[in-house]
């Protein structure tokens, strides 16, 4: 799995391209700097779910849902907290579990979000 400061080089290296447009350069340096933030919060969690998913035997083809569900469940960490964010978990475990995922996996990577899905 690639580490936070290669995703970053990475993306850097994209929007040094001479296909960007001039006007998207004033905006160039608050959208890395957005995206670092990102990377640095996210990938450390992330690494926690494949951690997670891999002490569990998870088969590599396993990893896509999950990862898509802990991509949801970071969104909702990030805009909700309480009853909003357990409601919203929620949704994503039945969601999940209908695309073949199990609900105590899914119940276990939200609470590495910090939030317990009942």
């Amino acid at each position: 799995m690639v580490g936070s400061a290669k995703r970053i080089e990475h993306y850097n290296n994209r929007m040094v391209s001479s296909q960007v447009d001039p006007v998207l350069a004033a905006t160039n340096a608050g959208q890395k700097a957005n995206f670092a933030e990102y990377v640095i919060d996210y990938v450390p969690l992330q690494m926690l779910v494949h951690q997670y998913l891999d002490s569990q035997g998870a088969f590599p083809a396993e990893y896509f849902n999950y990862n898509a569900f802990a991509g949801e469940i970071y969104h909702v960490s990030e805009h909700f907290s309480g009853a909003g964010a357990v409601a919203a978990a929620n949704d994503f475990v039945i969601k999940y579990t209908g695309m073949g995922c199990t609900a105590a996996r899914l119940k276990a990577i939200a609470l590495i979000f910090g939030i317990v899905v009942p």
